[in-house]
């Protein structure tokens, strides 16, 4: 929900959208239903883990991922 508000209220507009993790001990669907925006297209889910990742390689897949979208034909 934080996300919502940081686009919402926070985000200039030159700023791209807000990335979010919502990290959750169990799937529940009613969360990540009420946790995004109605119109959104564009969710990138779930991927279950017994440990969270240290903090570099959090920072490594986002890393990976913004490299992934520089690179994708416009």
């Amino acid at each position: 929900m934080y996300v919502n508000y940081y686009d919402r209220y926070e985000k200039k507009d030159y700023e791209n959208p807000t990335i979010g993790i919502l990290l959750c001990a169990e799937k529940n669907n009613a969360v990540v239903k009420i946790s995004l925006p109605e119109d959104n297209k564009t969710i990138i889910a779930s991927e279950y883990k017994l440990y969270l990742p240290t903090e570099q390689q959090l920072i490594e897949e986002v890393k990976k991922e913004i490299e992934k979208r520089e690179n994708e034909p416009v």
